[in-house]
């Protein structure tokens, strides 16, 4: 069991995003079920307020707090630790050649870390997040092979060093997420477990760097989560409390997951079926990071998800507006669309979608099957009957065959015509 809840806590937030909401015919839910009754947000303690945006330089100062309190607990030279918190900044607002060169200087002025390498593997990641994609797959493993090479020659010359293991427990937990969503959940597992690992291993040589919590409160939530969804495993009790207060400390003092700390406690109130502190905290990130892809994705999804389908369409005008070549945001769009009950429009973004240059067979399949929902809707049941059958063809997809099969049902009984 503990390794189904290692995995959860490495990979829950990417498999959130990678969620799409229930199919639109009134019968499914809109919500995921959970086991047990949703932790109350307002009952999570929340420690003063120290939040990523609110701690700058102030005096002159060349050190903010954050920094000195990072550079204390790992042993680091401030400079080191104020730069990086000023790069990823970088990161986080997209500027990601700007991200790359000032990492790969921050390597040549402290060698020997594997910090530039380490950024580059990140802002692959980033890259092929936005459209939930591996187009960049290539590019990633390059440097996620480089940087784990460099940062284990780091931990060679000083196997106690904190700020190694974290690198190292960073590295392969993106890369097990990224197997997850090839698939490869054996081999993701064992990705995790080696992540998890090297945390533990940060924890003991750097037992006050804040940033570990954010593991540890993942770990709580969603190992939760997955036990009590499934009576087969062993009951590790109700944690989700202590895991998003942990989660939330880190939000507010963490030395460099900050962000990250907010999104995933915004994947943690979807889960809860929460969808106002959810969108407050995707909210709270965009007040910082207005043009987040990945962050504003999410946006738009919660917002679809709660019917302010016009406040989600704004949030998908944003995103083109940011990068008119993202294609996800098509596909998202044709949902909320479809969702407002506007299926000419819904079509139009789909089939726009399906034009994209680029599509991985799960995104066709989807789109195939949505474009069969909206076809339904206008009666047009030929036409519906074949976006199901495409999506079924590219990867015999569920949902498709289910709603081929009401469809022959109907017509059957003489409930359709077509």
């Amino acid at each position: 069991m503990r390794r189904i809840g290692l995995l959860a806590l490495l990979l829950a937030p990417a498999i959130g995003l990678a969620r799409d909401p229930a199919p639109a015919h009134p019968e499914v839910k809109a919500f995921p079920t959970r086991s047990s009754e949703p932790v109350a947000v307002n009952e999570v303690p929340v420690p003063a307020r120290q939040g990523w945006w609110t701690v700058h330089k102030v005096d002159g100062q060349p050190y903010d707090a954050a920094a000195l309190r990072g550079a204390k607990a790992l042993d680091l030279d401030p400079a080191y630790v104020q730069a990086v918190r000023d790069d990823l900044q970088l990161v986080f607002e997209r500027d990601y050649d700007g991200a790359r060169a000032a990492f790969h200087g921050l390597d040549n002025r402290f060698p020997g870390t594997g910090i530039g390498s380490a950024v580059d593997a990140v802002v692959w990641q980033a890259i092929m997040l936005e459209n939930w994609d591996y187009r960049y797959e290539a590019q990633y493993f390059e440097a996620n092979t480089k940087a784990q090479a460099q940062i284990e020659a780091a931990l060679d010359k000083n196997p106690d060093s904190g700020w190694e293991h974290f690198l190292l427990a960073g590295m392969k937990g993106i890369q097990a997420i990224h197997t997850t969503r090839r698939g490869k959940y054996l081999a993701a597992l064992q990705l995790a477990l080696d992540a998890m690992s090297e945390a533990g291993k940060a924890r003991e040589a750097a037992p006050e760097f804040t940033d570990l919590l954010l593991a540890d409160g993942m770990y709580n939530y969603w190992r939760t989560v997955v036990t009590q969804s499934n009576r087969f495993l062993p009951d590790f009790g109700d944690n989700r409390k202590e895991g998003l207060g942990q989660m939330q400390t880190v939000e507010q003092q963490g030395i460099f997951l900050g962000p990250p700390a907010t999104l995933s406690l915004a994947f943690s109130y979807i889960e809860e079926g929460q969808m106002g502190p959810a969108l407050r905290q995707c909210r709270r990130n965009q007040r910082v990071y207005p043009d987040n892809i990945i962050n504003l994705l999410v946006v738009g999804q919660v917002l679809t998800f709660t019917h302010r389908y016009d406040d989600a369409l704004a949030t998908w005008d944003h995103i083109q507006r940011v990068d008119p070549t993202n294609q996800r945001v098509l596909y998202w769009r044709g949902v909320t669309l479809l969702r407002a009950s506007r299926s000419a429009d819904a079509i139009a973004s789909l089939q726009a979608y399906l034009g994209s240059g680029y599509l991985e067979p799960e995104h066709r399949a989807w789109a195939q099957y949505r474009l069969g929902e909206a076809y339904y809707r206008q009666k047009r049941y030929a036409v519906a009957e074949a976006a199901y059958e495409a999506a079924v063809k590219v990867n015999g997809h569920k949902p498709a065959k289910a709603a081929l099969a009401r469809m022959h049902r109907m017509r059957k009984d003489g409930a359709i015509r077509y």
